[in-house]
């Protein structure tokens, strides 16, 4: 019977793109998904009642999809940060052009999508448990677990609203028909502290009735058919990234929005800072790493999995603690893929190329397009192999890009002095630099983490089937602007590469993780920090950068112990003060999980996207932002000089330029509610800064 139910929620994944397409964007609710023509109908049948679960699944957004980003709640916002950014904004594919172009109004259309689509997906929940007791068919055991799992999602749903657009207002277990939408509730904005509260109330629900899925047996097995599910593990990591959402500074005491009220003057956001809910975020991500049920992933090089730090190759271990295998022991929250709907997905990550076909799955993606490209300002943030910032490696040579002078041949490596480049602790190879092919030494000796992450001028493309062609991504290059058309090229020089598995063939399945062991570690840093305890946020870090293969940090100034492989620990620059072990944390989360889509929401609620350290002085110190830039979120945004250069031996193409400027200003931390529903529902007010803003913008 269990694997019955699983045999719909396994799926379920994998059908929301489909789902969400086929979904209204006119209405908030439709009663009756799917073939069946009454309520009566579905909930008298048992494949129809699951069938129905299996919609409220569908509305999970593919928040690691980079190519289709359409205007319900499906795709991610990463492309809207400094993270990256995918030039694509036809057919609905560009609702990150509005956040960094400064045209996103009240009024922007994809925003009332995504706004609607959430509710729906609540809607469809409520409907699920006002009827799933109805379906004789079922038992009793199989009534409870999808109930369980039913409010999880509710739960997690009401996250992505406050996550996006703060407080909002709560519908409980109300059901309304068709032609009813919110609007016709007329419901007021629940406080934020509220909206958090019911969050946690509905997931301390699930976990606390017994009754979700356990993705791990009694003998601490994985138990495979359980990994599509909310099961009693994902809740309970779902429920620790809550906790520190809620504690964090946007959320937390922000004065930007102490403000914001309600039309009797209800403040829905807290006036202060409230200490105990950094405890309880501490403690929760505490919890889950005493479980004992997942660890970091450790493998040589040869992709075996080891069990301590000093048996590790950096590379092989970095890259599989984020790309999902099956045997992933970090992975706490996951979804699944075929290898057709990977393919679609990787395909703006994958560069156009001479090198023949790719092995499966990629081979959908031959000479793909490239086009998600990173700006320098993210790609400066990695760490040398020494684990320090470029600035702060006085045997790392930092070029002034805007100095013409120092185009000289000293900034590449060519095959004459240099042929590949091979991890110091493993021995493994990096990459390797074709004849004729230079490379800037800018991109030799950094760690583990920005070889995983970035494909850069001249990197070649390692496929695993004997092909091994160079990413040539100047004008006239495979990759550049005149080969790739329009708008399928890297705009900034560089491209991300987070998530491909070159030199090997992926089978059957493979997976996105939307929760790992290694995020917790670093939550769990965050809070220690943010209560004052450096020490211990400082043995956090520390675990995930001893897997990078980076040095570790020393504790206090007067630690004279080394780290897990053996080597002297570092200083942290400018001393052991909190707000600065703080942004130790950030950076080495910006690392850590880029292009993961953490970045785009983790700005935001630092406090920190305006450029500003918490509405303070402005961000100089190199930790956040790149120490060029100006801006935050916004501002001058710069890349290599692709446009201008036919030949990337022409040491110009690294002349720094700047392709782009973005805008932001406060009002931006959250998106408005969208202007539609205002007008719907009077007694819904707006967010602080949007307050007059329904018609100043593109309309789009």
């Amino acid at each position: 019977m269990i694997n019955t139910i699983k045999k719909y929620s396994y799926g379920l994944m994998l059908a929301g793109v489909t789902l969400l397409s086929l979904s209204s964007c006119d209405d908030y609710f439709d009663d009756v998904p799917n073939n069946a023509t009454t309520l009566d109908d579905v909930f008298s049948n048992r494949d129809q009642t699951l069938n129905w679960l299996t919609n409220v699944y569908s509305y999970i957004p593919n928040e690691l999809m980079t190519r289709y980003q359409g205007g319900t709640s499906n795709g991610m916002m990463q492309h809207a940060s400094m993270s990256g950014y995918l030039p694509w904004s036809d057919s609905g594919q560009g609702k990150h052009q509005n956040i960094i172009q400064g045209t996103l109004s009240p009024s922007t259309g994809w925003l009332s999508d995504m706004y609607s689509s959430f509710y729906r997906a609540i809607q469809y929940a409520n409907i699920y448990l006002a009827h799933v007791d109805e379906c004789a068919p079922m038992s009793d055991a199989e009534k409870a677990t999808t109930k369980a799992e039913c409010r999880a999602l509710r739960a997690y749903y009401y996250f992505c609203l406050v996550k996006n657009f703060g407080p909002v207002p709560i519908v409980g277990d109300r059901i309304y028909g068709v032609e009813d939408g919110l609007g016709e509730m007329s419901l007021e904005r629940n406080t934020i502290d509220e909206c958090f509260d019911y969050i946690l109330s509905e997931f301390d629900y699930a976990l606390k009735s017994g009754d979700l899925f356990h993705q791990y047996d009694e003998n601490h097995a994985f138990v495979p058919e359980y990994q599509g599910n909310f099961t009693q593990e994902a809740v309970e990591g779902l429920r620790s990234v809550v906790l520190l959402y809620r504690a964090s500074y946007l959320y937390n005491g922000d004065p930007f929005y102490a403000g914001l009220a309600n039309h009797d003057g209800k403040k829905l956001f807290p006036q202060s800072r409230d200490e105990q809910k950094w405890i309880d975020a501490r403690n929760a991500a505490k919890a889950l790493i005493d479980n004992g049920q997942w660890r970091l992933v450790y493998r040589d090089n040869g992709g075996k999995l080891v069990n301590t730090v000093a048996e590790s190759c950096p590379y092989n271990s970095v890259l599989n603690a984020c790309v999902g295998n099956a045997d992933n022991e970090e992975a706490i929250v996951r979804r699944q893929f075929t290898d057709g709907s990977l393919a679609r997905d990787l395909y703006p990550l994958v560069p156009r190329n001479n090198g023949g076909s790719l092995p499966a799955p990629y081979g959908t993606v031959d000479n793909g397009a490239g086009a998600y490209s990173v700006p320098l300002e993210f790609v400066d943030l990695y760490f040398t192999n020494k684990g320090m910032r470029i600035q702060d490696d006085p045997d790392f040579y930092t070029y002034d890009y805007d100095d013409d002078s120092q185009y000289t041949n000293d900034m590449v490596y060519t095959t004459r002095n240099k042929s590949s480049y091979r991890d110091p602790i493993s021995g493994y190879k990096y990459l390797t630099v074709q004849s004729g092919h230079p490379i800037m030494k800018q991109f030799y000796n950094r760690e583990a983490r920005f070889y995983l992450g970035i494909t850069f001028e001249n990197r070649p493309l390692d496929t695993g089937n004997g092909k091994n062609a160079p990413t040539e991504m100047f004008y006239s290059g495979n990759s550049g602007p005149n080969s790739s058309g329009t708008h399928d090229f890297p705009i900034f020089g560089t491209i991300c590469r987070k998530g491909i598995q070159y030199g090997s063939t992926p089978s059957g399945w493979a997976f996105d993780i939307l929760l790992r062991l290694g995020e917790v570690y670093l939550n769990y840093a965050e809070a220690c920090a943010e209560l004052g305890d450096v020490e211990e946020a400082l043995r956090s870090v520390n675990l995930i950068r001893a897997r990078a293969g980076v040095a570790e940090y020393k504790l206090n100034a007067g630690d004279a112990t080394t780290g897990a492989r053996g080597e002297k620990r570092i200083d942290v620059p400018g001393g052991y003060d909190k707000d600065n072990v703080l942004k130790v944390v950030y950076r080495e989360r910006i690392i850590e999980l880029a292009f993961e889509n953490k970045y785009y929401y983790d700005v935001r609620r630092w406090g920190v996207a305006d450029g500003k350290w918490r509405g303070g002085a402005e961000l100089t110190d190199g930790w956040i932002y790149a120490p060029y830039h100006k801006g935050g979120e916004g501002g001058d945004v710069h890349g290599y000089n692709i446009n201008n250069v036919n030949d990337a031996t022409n040491l110009s193409f690294y002349k720094r330029v700047s392709p782009q400027h973005r805008i932001f200003t406060k009002r931006m931390t959250l998106l408005p509610i969208p202007q539609e529903e205002i007008n719907r529902n009077h007694n819904c007010v707006q967010t602080t800064g949007w307050e007059s803003a329904g018609d100043d913008a593109n309309n789009e």
